[in-house]
């Protein structure tokens, strides 16, 4: 079954997960995020990571941060709402 996954998709798993546990422990207890669904949060943070590694992150640190950046222009509460 492991033949059928792309090598790239393969070795990109760590350097994923690791960027989400990163960035998770911050989003999780983001107050401009927390009106959101935990659900919505996972998956649209997963989304961001995947983006940013597919135009060739590399760096946890860097996806992680990237990706909280987007998701609060996303989904993120504005001042004042």
């Amino acid at each position: 079954m492991d033949d059928i996954v792309p090598e790239r998709n393969r070795t990109s798993e760590p350097l994923l997960s690791a960027a989400f546990e990163k960035s998770w422990r911050f989003v999780e207890k983001d107050p401009f995020l927390t009106h959101n669904a935990r659900d919505v949060l996972r998956a649209r943070l997963r989304a961001h990571l995947e983006r940013s590694s597919r135009s060739g992150e590399h760096n946890p640190f860097q996806l992680a941060n990237s990706a909280i950046w987007n998701l609060r222009n996303e989904l993120g509460r504005r001042p004042g709402s």
